[in-house]
């Protein structure tokens, strides 16, 4: 005798299933190198980017995105501070990413110590909430060459209160700026929808790429933090990079709710001299093969509009 379930009860459970199926992925957007990245079109200034990112970001209602600061860029550009001043009115946070964007693989243990410290007044003056600032994203995302300076490193993070914004999913969105900017400057309005496609292609192959490391190393999607930049392109591609997220089933969360995933209590210590998001690091550490996905187009979009 063959047991079925009641016909409601079955059609109970498919609904069920497939809400499982369609369950939101959670991920945190993060954007780096405040208050400027890449070239800027003709009659376009810094604050009216980020202006457009914010805006893009609140009609989305995404939830307190960290921007992370070089205050060096203040220092160099004293205006752009208005900059920062627009993402703190947004409502948004603020994090370290060193005063002058040090690669730590390049640089002595004490100047990059120093470099770190050194971002604290602007954002101290910026963020009354010192819990708020008190996040450090690597330039470059790079560690350091040797388990010693990046122990000590990790070390002097702690002692000072910092937790450490990782990275698992980045498209190197920064690339697409400076075609940008001369595809504009040349009116090639063809060029740019290219820019466009391609854009949205290398965002959608990583974040599959990302979405394929996690079940492996896993077995499940983690809470994932996204790197993204405050260009000019982004003003453009903010927007359809939210559609193509909202597409994809992801939820946005906060920077605080990724990294309370229990896959980031585990340091990889993977060591590259060319920096890496912390599942390709740990992929590396697990001696795991690195799934075939496309390589960034930077000698393509190197040779657009010149």
């Amino acid at each position: 005798m063959t047991f079925r379930l009641p016909r409601p009860f079955r059609y109970g459970c498919a609904l069920l299933f497939a809400a499982g199926m369609l369950r939101a992925q959670e991920v945190a957007l993060t954007f780096d190198d405040l208050p400027r990245t890449g070239e800027l079109p003709a009659n376009t200034t810094r604050l009216e980017i980020v202006q457009e990112i914010l805006k893009s970001l609140q009609d989305a209602h995404a939830p307190k995105v960290y921007g992370f600061v070089n205050a060096g860029k203040v220092a160099a550009v004293p205006s752009d501070v208005e900059v920062l001043k627009g993402w703190r009115a947004a409502g948004f946070p603020l994090g370290n990413h060193g005063y002058s964007h040090l690669n730590l693989a390049e640089t002595s243990l004490r100047r990059y110590t120093r470099d770190i410290t050194a971002d604290e007044a602007l954002l101290k003056a910026l963020v009354p909430n010192a819990s708020d600032w008190h996040w450090f994203r690597y330039p470059y995302l790079e560690e350091g060459e040797t388990l010693r300076k990046k122990r000590a490193v990790a070390g002097f993070l702690k002692e000072n209160h910092y937790r450490v914004a990782e990275v698992t999913l980045d498209f190197e969105d920064f690339l697409w700026n400076a075609p940008y900017a001369r595809c504009v400057a040349r009116h090639k309005n063809e060029a740019i929808e290219g820019l466009k496609a391609s854009y949205l292609k290398a965002a959608e192959e990583r974040i599959a790429l990302g979405q394929q490391m996690s079940q492996m190393l896993y077995g499940r999607d983690i809470k994932y933090i996204m790197l993204l930049h405050v260009g000019s392109f982004e003003v453009v591609m903010v927007p359809e990079l939210l559609r193509l997220l909202q597409q994809k089933h992801f939820k946005l969360i906060t920077l605080e709710e990724a990294a309370d995933d229990p896959a980031y209590k585990t340091d990889p210590e993977w060591l590259t001299r060319h920096g890496g998001d912390f599942l390709t690091l740990t992929m590396h550490r697990r001696g795991l093969a690195i799934p075939k996905h496309s390589l960034f187009p930077k000698a393509q979009l190197n040779r657009v509009c010149r």
